[in-house]
């Protein structure tokens, strides 16, 4: 048996070279016995330079669990020519390596065995880092099937990378035999050329947003808000598309009943408006009369009694229309255009008419903004209304401020009057709650209704709270810079496509 440092047939040069890569050299002659293996060799496999070589001893660092593939490899050689093996090497303190082996078979002479010649590559952090990369990909697989919704991605070449958990559900098969596909064979020739303009405005940098119906491979109709998000390297270059597609079934079921019962409010509050009103008319018409025929009539409470049952009939006229305006508040909201918020009230000041000793004032801080003039008129005309109208005295004021608060703005009406009491806290605005007798002073309950309705419709919030002091009461609400309808928030464009029917059509 021979051991040596160096590798035959190799120059100081090359030799050199390769331990400086970490590639160890062997040469092992079947005939003779003789086992070459370099400096690189020894301390990959921890094996002292004055230790006598052989193939045994070369096994007996190899991993107990990669010794028979390891002795596979050794036998298939013999038969093609080529040894090819990836093993692992555990070092008498227990530490363990990755080895990646590659050799090949010289033939020796007529009649005597082959020359076994080969590399040892220590490929330890390369097998750390696909370790690290599994991991990572198994942790980006887990958060991907954790989003009630359907994620892929695709690269430039619009090459399928990753689908999501949820598309086994869809396929009724498993997802991976779509992976590593051009997107053209996974969808229909017909859902192909719609969204490779999508892809190619996603690949340019811009977000894309649309709906559509889906169907599963067991036929159930769903219906999906599907985004496109570029994804981008370090560098700002975008690398591929994340597909986003999120089951809004349920929400848009919701918002089906909704339109179904605000259709409904509103041809009930049409009803009231319209067939109600022509008996009430005929009423207020018949109170006047007896009015002119009994003016001379002094006695008993007559005319009391018909300057109440004018104020009840005036006071029904004015719930029918507040009905109304309930029912389509924020329904037709008009143009979107820019509103001064200083000017405009300003104008509802002298607009409502408020008593000369009334301080009203319109602080700088009211902004200009884009939104629909009619509805924020509407909220605003109602709450420094009702600041006005229910002060105690004549002398009181009216403060409207505003604040920036990024999307959107805060608007406030502080007034110093008698403030509201603790019990009226959770019914202020709900329909037909006042806080006063309706004979004591006049209104249907429903103002403050109809600015929550419009206030919420815009995506915005409102609720009061006592004022400076604890004197007055301060009404607050939000409202957004960018209306809701029509708005795309996310910047792409927002589209509504025809129901695909073939589930082919899901990827991506």
């Amino acid at each position: 048996m021979t051991t040596a440092q160096g590798s035959p047939g190799l120059s100081p040069e090359l030799q050199r070279t390769l331990e400086a890569s970490g590639v160890g050299v062997y040469s092992f002659d079947a005939g003779t016995g003789e086992f070459l293996i370099d400096a690189t060799c020894r301390r990959l496999f921890d094996i002292d330079p004055d230790l006598q070589l052989s193939p045994d001893v070369m096994a007996s660092r190899i991993h107990p669990d990669d010794l028979q593939r390891y002795w596979a490899a050794a036998g298939e050689s013999l038969k093609n020519g080529a040894f090819a093996c990836d093993y692992r090497v555990v070092h008498r303190n227990g530490d363990v390596r990755f080895v990646s082996g590659r050799g090949h078979l010289q033939p020796g002479p007529p009649g005597s065995p082959p020359r076994l010649q080969g590399v040892c590559i220590d490929v330890t952090t390369q097998r750390a880092l696909e370790i690290q990369l599994q991991a990572t990909q198994a942790r980006m697989q887990e958060l991907a099937d954790g989003v009630p919704g359907l994620f892929a991605y695709l690269d430039r070449t619009f090459t399928l990378r990753f689908l999501s958990a949820q598309y086994d559900l869809w396929y009724g098969h498993s997802r991976t035999r779509h992976l590593n596909q051009h997107i053209s064979t996974v969808i229909t020739a017909e859902s192909w050329a719609r969204r490779k303009p999508l892809y190619d405005r996603c690949l340019a940098g811009e977000v894309i947003q649309y709906e559509e119906a889906r169907t599963m491979a067991n036929g159930e109709r769903r219906f999906y808000s599907v985004t496109y998000q570029p994804h981008r390297d370090a560098t700002g270059q975008v690398l591929g598309i994340l597909s986003l597609a999120m089951d809004i079934t349920e929400r848009r079921a919701i918002q089906e009943e909704l339109a179904r019962s605000n259709q409904d409010l509103e041809q009930f509050a049409y009803v009231a408006s319209h067939d109600l009103k022509a008996p009430l008319r005929a009423i207020e018409i018949l109170v006047e009369w007896l009015r002119e025929d009994l003016a001379g009539f002094t006695g008993g409470e007559v005319q009391q009694n018909l300057g109440l049952l004018a104020q009840r009939t005036a006071r029904l006229h004015r719930l029918l229309d507040d009905l109304l305006a309930y029912s389509r508040a924020g329904r037709k909201p008009g143009e979107v255009v820019a509103v001064d918020a200083k000017l405009l009230v300003e104008d509802l000041f002298v607009l409502l008419a408020p008593p000369e000793t009334m301080r009203l004032r319109a602080d700088d801080s009211l902004p200009v903004l884009n939104a629909h003039h009619a509805p924020l008129e509407q909220v605003l005309r109602n709450l420094i209304n009702n600041a006005i109208k229910h002060h105690p005295t004549r002398e009181g004021s009216v403060t409207v401020y505003a604040q920036d608060k990024g999307d959107e703005v805060l608007f406030a009406v502080e007034d110093d009057g008698a403030g509201i009491p603790a019990e009226f806290t959770e019914k202020v605005f709900q329909m037909f709650q006042t806080l006063k007798p309706r004979d004591e002073i006049e209104g249907s309950g429903m103002g403050l209704a109809i600015v929550k309705r419009i206030v919420e419709w815009q995506g915005g919030r409102i609720w009061f709270h006592g004022g400076p002091g604890g004197v007055g009461t301060v009404f607050k609400f939000t409202w957004k810079k960018v209306p809701r309808e029509g708005a795309n928030v996310g910047g792409g464009e927002v589209t509504h496509h025809g129901n695909e029917q073939n589930r082919a059509n899901l990827a991506g």
